[in-house]
């Protein structure tokens, strides 16, 4: 995952790096709105942690900037101390997906982020993509880096559900429910299918998308996750 911190506060912003960046996360970061839209401009974020009071044009301004000039649609997440309903309102009107009142703790903007990454993914026409990898559940059409990918339907299922859940992990349980209901079978069936599904999805590439992750489940990434677990 790729944020954009646009922030004038260093404290804060030295928090909220520091926090990310140890979940793997990369983080770029503004003090003004300028300088963030710049960044915006040049660079492809998965979302934008926006704080309203900036030097130069605020929050709401920015946000606007975003959506009607620079027509991106990212996640906005607006950071404030101002809590009125007024300036919730603007906010939203100006374009933010949530608003996190200050103070706050992290792993809420963290959830709250991961939440507005999966509403994008959702409303841009049904596709999930990840890392250059597209999935498309209406049509039933896979491809990475230009490329057709026909999987197994059961496959297809697993790569599914670890799409909807990107950036979070999906558990052997979950994936099991989703493929057999409540009849999964005894043996170690998913694995199995997990691994053909990463030498159709990752093998052919340079970079590896699918991930087991160690005593929770799988995912899928462009970053590896901490102690993943080969298959």
């Amino acid at each position: 995952m790729r944020l954009l911190l646009i922030e004038d506060d260093s404290d804060l912003a030295e928090n909220v790096i520091d926090y990310f960046e140890m979940q793997g996360w990369s983080v770029d970061y503004a003090i003004t709105g300028e300088a963030g839209l710049q960044f915006a401009q040049e660079n492809h974020y998965d979302a934008l942690i926006l704080d309203i009071n900036l030097p130069g044009i605020n929050g709401f301004e920015v946000c606007r900037l975003l959506r009607r000039k620079l027509r991106l649609n990212m996640p906005v997440i607006m950071l404030t101390a101002r809590t009125m309903l007024n300036d919730k309102l603007d906010g939203f009107e100006s374009g933010t997906d949530d608003y996190l009142p200050k103070p706050f703790e992290l792993a809420e903007l963290k959830v709250r982020l991961e939440a507005a990454v999966r509403r994008t993914k959702h409303s841009v026409a049904g596709v999930f993509e990840v890392g250059g990898l597209s999935l498309d559940p209406e049509n039933g059409c896979v491809t990475r880096g230009g490329k057709i990918i026909d999987l197994p339907g059961v496959c297809f299922t697993i790569l599914r559900k670890l799409m909807e859940a990107h950036p979070g992990i999906v558990s052997k349980e979950e994936l099991e429910y989703a493929i057999w209901k409540d009849q999964p079978p005894q043996t170690n069936a998913l694995k199995a299918h997990f691994y053909t599904l990463r030498q159709l999805v990752d093998k052919p590439f340079d970079k590896e998308l699918l991930h087991t992750v160690r005593g929770r489940g799988y995912k899928i990434a462009e970053e590896v996750p901490e102690e993943p677990d080969a298959v």
